[in-house]
């Protein structure tokens, strides 16, 4: 029969244990420590075998201690049931033994535990914000602590592995995003709304772009204006002081085609590499850039091909430069500058002067000696993507609220129509206004509205900071002389429709909600 172990108290007072041993059971597992074992507990001694002194036993010494450890495959821990580590996950990595030896005495300052059994175990392992750790130490918890222990670690850890799978599986996916978004780009697969519609269209569409100040992700829209931005600030000339204050995306048909088709037999001649697009500015009298955006360029041997200065210090061909500034100076009386996709493939670069040679053989394009003029000899390696609409940076960027929406020529008239039926106010006092291009009336009847309304009237040459140009969109299109002098100064070139409809409701209208 199993006796349960007593204690009796010494004169000093402290605990003394008097363990009498169980009889030997086979379906028992041996106590590492055998007759030697010093351990107190009687669950224990229900638990494990402990023979006695001369026997046979299997008992296992200290030093066998890491086969129990290392049950689990884990590779075992150089301290045993002496680890200090208070890291949770540290019990995950390396094993330890869950028997041993009793509980080390805690002192005050090495345990946070409550004396309650119940708290033991709520407070076996505690959170913060970096990681779980131990309470106490390793060496100082029960046995079933022990085990308790080393479960939740191994349940901490596989929380962590799957936490950090789930990041792996997000990292993927916004990678594969950004892969297809430039992929899309690359092929011109990244869409505007309504650019597929154009596309089977048979007339050329521009899409008008304005700076936005939120970032949108996956905006067709941003994209383009950002890309033909920033192509434009990164190699213009330091100190020109021109800002970019709208961006028109160009989508022809026809164009796009012929030059996706061109693109391929490209790369089937040159292979992928020289068959890869770069982005290059070509500047023009302002009455060209419509003809070319619709219908494309003109190249040497085409009907209505010429050269507008020279014939071509680098070769008879269509000159682009990746630097605005070399273009600008063939801008004749505007701001507008085109920003194309060229295929350059084989490049033939120019040692000196070759007046009007044509293209040199075995090659796809000439290039200036110092590499910062590029000569396209096939019209179909072109393709007109933007209008770049620039100006001379004066004081701080401003945001525009929206891209202009005109109205029809018939809604203005009826807008038009209903602010001169309205009886005189002071609707538009403070505010200076001059007329530009064919608006709902002649310029001295609305002249006569603004004035009864409180306004005051500027001509061409009292234009200034301050004034408001009130232009039709034909007139903006064409960047007239009045537009031109008018974004020189920086003043607002609005649409007649702020003026009605303010007269209208009677109310501040913000300017900015109807610029161009």
């Amino acid at each position: 029969p199993e006796v349960i172990p007593t204690t009796t108290t010494m004169a000093t007072g402290g605990p003394a244990a008097k363990k009498l041993k169980t009889s030997d059971s086979s379906d028992l597992p041996v106590c590492p420590y055998g007759a030697s074992c010093y351990r107190k507990n009687p669950q224990h001694f229900k638990e494990f075998r402990h023979p006695k002194d001369g026997e046979n036993s299997k008992a296992v010494s200290k030093t066998d201690l890491s086969s129990v450890a290392s049950t689990s495959g884990l590779p075992p821990c150089k301290y045993g049931a002496n680890c200090y580590r208070k890291n949770l996950l540290h019990f995950a990595e390396y094993s330890h033994p869950t028997m041993g030896g009793d509980p080390q005495d805690s002192d005050d300052t090495d345990t946070e535990l409550a004396e309650c059994e119940e708290e033991k175990a709520s407070m076996l392992v505690k959170s913060d914000s970096d990681t779980t750790r131990l309470v106490k130490n390793y060496s100082k918890l029960t046995e079933e602590e022990r085990r308790e222990l080393i479960q939740r670690a191994v349940e901490a850890k596989k929380k962590l592995e799957e936490e950090l799978q789930d990041t792996k599986k997000e990292v993927e996916k916004k990678e594969r995003e950004l892969q297809t978004l430039q992929q899309e780009l690359s092929e011109g697969l990244l869409l505007l709304e309504g650019e597929k519609e154009a596309l089977e269209k048979s007339e050329v569409t521009k899409f008008p772009l304005i700076p936005e100040r939120q970032y949108k992700e996956g905006s067709a829209a941003q994209v383009h204006f950002r890309l033909a931005e920033s192509q434009f600030y990164r190699l213009l000339d330091a100190g020109t002081g021109y800002r970019v204050t709208k961006v028109e995306y160009i989508v022809s048909p026809e164009v796009v085609k012929r030059f996706r088709e061109a693109q391929k037999g490209l790369r089937d001649k040159r292979g992928e590499t020289l068959s890869y697009p770069v982005l290059a500015f070509h500047g023009t009298a302002q009455a060209n850039i419509d003809p070319i955006t619709s219908k494309g360029f003109k190249a040497p041997g085409e009907a209505g091909f010429n050269h507008a200065t020279d014939t071509g210090w680098y070769g008879k061909g269509v000159y682009f430069s990746e630097y605005p500034s070399y273009s600008m100076p063939y801008i004749k009386g505007g701001n507008r500058i085109l920003l194309c996709q060229v295929l350059p493939g084989k490049v033939f670069q120019c040692k000196s002067l070759i007046h009007g040679s044509p293209l040199m053989k075995g090659y796809d394009s000439h290039t200036s000696p110092d590499k910062k003029e590029l000569i396209i000899f096939n019209s179909h390696y072109i393709l007109p993507c933007y209008i770049l609409h620039y100006t001379h940076a004066h004081g701080d960027f401003k945001y525009k609220k929206t891209v202009l929406k005109a109205k029809s020529a018939e809604e203005m008239k009826k807008l038009y129509a209903t602010a001169t039926k309205m009886p005189a106010t002071k609707i538009l006092t403070g505010l200076t206004f001059h007329l530009a291009g064919k608006l709902a009336d002649k310029h001295s009847e609305i002249y006569n509205l603004i004035i009864k309304h409180g306004g005051k009237t500027a001509t061409q040459q009292q234009m200034y900071i301050g004034v408001n140009l009130i232009a039709s969109p034909s007139e903006v299109e064409a960047l007239s002389t009045k537009v031109s002098y008018a974004e020189s100064v920086q003043s607002p070139i609005v649409s007649e429709d702020f003026l009605y409809d303010r007269i209208i409701t009677q109310q501040k209208k913000d300017i900015s909600e109807y610029a161009f």
